[in-house]
């Protein structure tokens, strides 16, 4: 998927009372900010970034064209702030389950299955996080704190796993292998979900035909690579 080009068949995983038309154009100062950012979800889900207007944005929520601008300077910035609240939700749902009683194993599939819903049921969210729409994350105020913190969450649990199961790599080289397949089978399957499969219309491509079988255990799939991974100790 083209960094500048978000899919625009997402529609359906965008929530419904996050994109609702407003009957006025009066808000409170955190509720138009609010509003804005639930309506370019759906927006950018329909249209893309590249033809994101602020002040498109602006008359479908019924107010003045210049009053974006007093929460975003720019559409990047308003990118950024929908990058930044979905990287704190990904955390907080990592931070769930990685902290719960289950056993290190469990927490990282748990973690790993975590990730990949997030990204299913958070596509456009998903794609300002990990995609390269919004480039140096230091630019944009609070961004690079947030998507820090998420990763932290998932690296005291990988410390956790490395000391528990004495592997021969470190945190750093067992989170690398963990996240480019968990990134790798939600870009995936967020690109599989482009294909119109309503019609049980038969899968012709060998990749896509990968694809589905795997995503028809995910969870069950998913612990046979980390089971294999975790294999590996000294």
């Amino acid at each position: 998927m083209l960094a500048n080009e978000i899919d625009k068949t997402m529609t359906s995983s965008i929530s419904a009372d996050k994109a609702s038309e407003p009957s006025k154009g009066t808000y409170h100062h955190g509720e138009l900010r609010e509003l804005l950012m639930g309506l370019a979800l759906a927006r950018i889900a329909i249209d893309g970034t590249e033809k994101f207007s602020l002040r498109a944005l602006a008359r479908e929520a019924n107010v003045s064209p210049t009053a974006p601008f007093r929460h975003f300077i720019n559409k990047h910035a308003l990118f950024a702030a929908l990058a930044t609240e979905g990287f704190e939700q990904l955390g907080e749902r990592v931070t769930a389950v990685a902290q719960s009683s289950e056993s290190v194993d469990q927490r990282l599939l748990a973690a790993a299955m975590t990730y990949i819903e997030f990204a299913q049921n958070n596509p456009v969210a998903y794609q300002l996080m990990f995609g390269a729409i919004l480039g140096d994350f230091s630019e944009f105020e609070g961004l690079g704190a947030a998507a820090s913190g998420a990763y932290e969450v998932l690296d005291k649990l990988l410390v956790e796993v490395v000391e528990a199961k004495q592997l021969h790599f470190d945190e750093l080289v067992l989170g690398g292998l963990i996240w480019s397949a968990i990134h790798g089978i939600a870009s995936l399957r967020l690109n599989f979900a482009q294909q119109d499969t309503s019609k049980k219309k038969p899968l012709e491509l060998r990749p896509s035909q990968a694809i589905f079988a795997m995503t028809e255990d995910l969870e069950a799939n998913l612990k046979i690579m980390i089971d294999g991974l975790l294999s590996q100790s000294s």
